[in-house]
């Protein structure tokens, strides 16, 4: 089969756009924020090559509740090593706990946390130690200091 150039070029476009969206991890989050704050959800964008995110959503989940961050806006781009935090509602109650899921504008989950307890109602919260920490396992993620839209500290 012979394949046009206009082809060509779009398939390349949509497997970049692909392979683009898997540099994108759930770096950090807060599952129980202290009186008065929200819950959120850090991206950070492990690639060299930067990624658009519009219409992206972000989750947390904890047992049956799930809380669904407004969609990411249109034109919202993360650059490479970059970050971009997604906001709950200041109104979500839950437990202390959860996990957090990413999903593409097409529904594609892209990532997803393994879950994590935090009884104690303050300004810590769960993060890849490095950024970007990813081997698929539970040690991804350690408690610490909330850097929200920067770079985690240990």
């Amino acid at each position: 089969m012979r394949m046009n150039s206009w082809t060509f070029y779009l398939l390349s476009a949509l497997l970049t756009v692909s392979l683009a969206s898997a540099d994108i991890v759930i770096n950090e989050m807060e599952v129980n924020p202290p009186e008065g704050g929200s819950h959120w959800v850090e991206l950070y964008n492990t690639g060299n090559d930067t990624v658009d995110i519009s219409g992206w959503t972000a989750t947390i989940t904890d047992g049956g509740w799930v809380g669904k961050m407004p969609p990411v806006p249109a034109g919202t781009i993360i650059a490479p090593k970059g970050f971009y935090v997604a906001v709950g509602s200041l109104q979500w109650a839950h437990a202390d706990g959860g996990f957090g899921s990413l999903y593409t504008e097409s529904g594609t989950k892209v990532d997803e946390t393994p879950f994590r307890l935090d009884k104690l109602d303050n300004d810590f919260t769960w993060g890849r130690h490095p950024d970007g920490y990813d081997t698929n396992t539970d040690g991804d993620f350690g408690l610490g200091y909330a850097t929200k839209g920067r770079s985690n500290r240990v």
